[in-house]
C-alpha cells in the first residue's frame, strides 16, 4: 500500500497561514473546485436572488410532510408542485414517492445542481430549472420551501440583528413571488425559516393547518420584521393553505 502524500495539504495549510496569500489560496482554490467556483458566483451576483447560499439537502427529508401534503392533494388528478429551492432534485425525487402522479418543478438557481438534479431524474413529470423565481405566469398547487429562507452565518452566530446577513424584507418579497404563482385553495410550506410567515402581508390571504413536523425541531433563532433577533418565539406551523377567495 502507498504511503499518503500529505505535501498538498501542508502547503495549502502553509499558504493559508500567511495573511497576504489567504486570498490568493482561495482564489485558486475557487479556480480548480467548480463546487466552490459556482458557490462564489452565487453569492457575489447581484442578479440573484439568494436566500441560503449552502445546498445541503438529502433523500426524504420530511417524510411526514410530503406523506401529508399527499393526502391534501388526494382526489386532483395532477397537481403540480414546485419545490423551491430544490438543490440537486432529492426533495422532488421524495416527493415522487408520495404522489407519483404529480407534475413537480425543482427550481434552483445553483448551476451545478440543476444539472446533477436532471442527470438523476428522467421521469416525464419532472422538470429542473436555473433560476431564483418562478416564472410569474405558472400556476401551483402546492409550494414548497423548505430550509430556504435561512442562512447558516444567522443560525452560527445569532447576532442581534439580520439586516446585513438576510433582511425580513426579502424574505417577505421571496414569499409575495411564491403567492403570486399559488392557485386559490393550494398550499404553502414553509419550514426551517428565520422568520415567520405570519408577520408577512399577504399572510393575511391564507390559514395556518394544525399540521406540525413532530420529526423536527422548529428553528430557534428568528427574526421580526424589524429586523431584529426575537428570543421569546419559534415558529411550528408548517402548512398554510391560500383561501379560495378573500
Amino acid at each position: 500500500m502507498a504511503r499518503p502524500d500529505h505535501s498538498t495539504g501542508r502547503g495549502r495549510a502553509f499558504l493559508g497561514a500567511i495573511p497576504i496569500l489567504a486570498p490568493c489560496t482561495r482564489a485558486i482554490m475557487r479556480r480548480l473546485d467548480p463546487v466552490r467556483r459556482e458557490k462564489h458566483r452565487l453569492m457575489n451576483d447581484p442578479s440573484i436572488d439568494l436566500f441560503q447560499p449552502f445546498p445541503t439537502t438529502g433523500e426524504d427529508r420530511y417524510p411526514l410532510l410530503f406523506a401529508e401534503l399527499a393526502r391534501k392533494l388526494d382526489g386532483m388528478e395532477r397537481p403540480r408542485i414546485l419545490s423551491y429551492g430544490c438543490a440537486s432534485g432529492e426533495e422532488v425525487r421524495s416527493l415522487r414517492r408520495h404522489l407519483p402522479h404529480a407534475e413537480i418543478v425543482g427550481l434552483d438557481p445553483n448551476r451545478l445542481a440543476i444539472a446533477k438534479a436532471r442527470e438523476q431524474d428522467g421521469h416525464s413529470l419532472s422538470s429542473y430549472r436555473i433560476a431564483d423565481a418562478p416564472d410569474p405566469d405558472e400556476t401551483f398547487d402546492a409550494i414548497l420551501a423548505m430550509a430556504v429562507f435561512r442562512h447558516g452565518s444567522l443560525e452560527d452566530d445569532a447576532p442581534a440583528t439580520c439586516t446585513a446577513i438576510m433582511p425580513f424584507a426579502r424574505f417577505a418579497a421571496g414569499v409575495a413571488r411564491l403567492d403570486r404563482v399559488l392557485a386559490p385553495g393550494g398550499w404553502l410550506a414553509i419550514w426551517h425559516s428565520h422568520f415567520r410567515f405570519a408577520d408577512c402581508a399577504v399572510a393575511a390571504a391564507y390559514e395556518a393547518d394544525r399540521f406540525t413536523m413532530a420529526d423536527h425541531d422548529p428553528m430557534t433563532v428568528m427574526y421580526g420584521p424589524d429586523n431584529r433577533r426575537i428570543d421569546t418565539i419559534s415558529e411550528r406551523a408548517v402548512l398554510y393553505r391560500k383561501r379560495q377567495t378573500m
